[in-house]
Formats: C-alpha cells, structure tokens, sequence
C-alpha cells in the first residue's frame, strides 16, 4: 500500500519535541492517521549518512493495531510503501513479542527494526554489528522524534529475538531485530495533541 498522503510536517520546531519527549508509560486504543504515520516513517529512513556503511542495513516490519487507512495486521515498510505480510488483530502477538508488554499491544503501531546481520558481519567483520545497531538506533531516534512531534508519545521496548523474526517471516526469515519502538496516544500527558 503506497502512503504518498503524507501528513502535513509536524507544527512545532524539533527543540520543542526534543524538550517534551519522554517514554510513554501507558497508551490508550485511539488511532494515528496513515498519512502521519508514513511521513514519520519516510523522515525515519530517509537518508542516514554513516562512515561504516550505506544506508540500507535497516528494514522496519510492523504490527499495526489502529492505524486510519490500514488494515490491521503485520507489515513491512520500504521505499514510501506499506506491504501488507499477514492482515489479522494481533495486539496479543504485538505484546508477547515486546516480552509480554502490553505497552506493544496498546500502542497504534509498534515498529520492528530488523538487519541481515550475516550480511553485515559478512561485509565488515566485527563492525558489521555496530553498523546495523547504529543505523537501527538512528532510524529508532527519528520515529521517536517524529511521534512525539506530531503528538504521540512512543516507547523503546525489549524484545523476544527469535520470536520477532518467526513472526514476520518467511518475509523476514535470516533478519535479526535489533531495537522496537511503539507509537499511539500516550495518556496522562496534557501536553501531546496528536495531529490529525
């Protein structure tokens, strides 16, 4: 599903985001709009550059509970488009993958970053993983950032490794996760007003 309806950029200037981020602790079940959603997603994996490698180490799976304009279900971003792997509810899965947090569940759309670690080892050795991890922490910042400037809150989130790639393959099978963050309403914070 191509997400060219982008929302509009987020109002407020990033030393205002950077100054009210926090980690969200509790997410409510309301919705994001797809065309936020995709421009958060198009800023996150934009252009990266790097002295250990191009960018293009990082893919972001994800599972989307309430996104406006998306189906429910597992899906993997790439080059502006959303491809739908698997349509279904799966907040449980969402949470048991997340190390049983509901936080994964409750949120609108919770993001996997995963990488070919057996490529990058193969291509640069021991700093192979430091590439992926870095790339993978980068794109991670940057859909934080955009969240949080259009509104919503997000969280980083611990993860079942091998539970994450069983779950998004055979799409991702070979991939390792390196970092998730999951986005939604954060409640109990008057100071976000998600953009619609």
């Amino acid at each position: 599903m191509n997400a060219s309806a982008q929302g509009p950029p987020p109002p407020d200037p990033v030393e205002d985001v950077i100054r009210r981020r926090g980690s969200a602790r509790l997410f409510g079940r309301g919705s994001v709009p797809l065309g936020v959603l995709a421009a958060v997603l198009k800023a996150a994996t934009g252009s990266i550059p790097t002295e250990l490698a191009p960018h293009d180490l990082t893919d972001v799976y994800l599972v989307a509970n309430a996104v406006d304009g998306l189906d429910p279900g597992a899906y993997v971003y790439r080059k502006g488009a959303f491809e739908l792997l698997s349509r279904g509810d799966f907040r449980p899965q969402a949470a048991f993958l997340c190390l049983e947090q509901r936080l994964a569940g409750d949120a609108a759309a919770t993001h996997f970053l995963l990488a070919d670690l057996a490529g990058a080892l193969g291509a640069w050795g021991d700093r192979g993983y430091r590439a992926a991890q870095l790339e993978a922490g980068i794109v991670a910042g940057k859909i934080y950032l955009g969240a949080y400037g259009y509104g919503y809150g997000a969280t980083g989130l611990t993860f079942y490794d091998d539970e994450v790639t069983s779950f998004f393959s055979p799409h991702a099978a070979g991939k390792s996760c390196m970092l998730v963050v999951a986005v939604g309403e954060s409640i109990g914070r008057p100071d976000l007003r998600p953009t619609r």
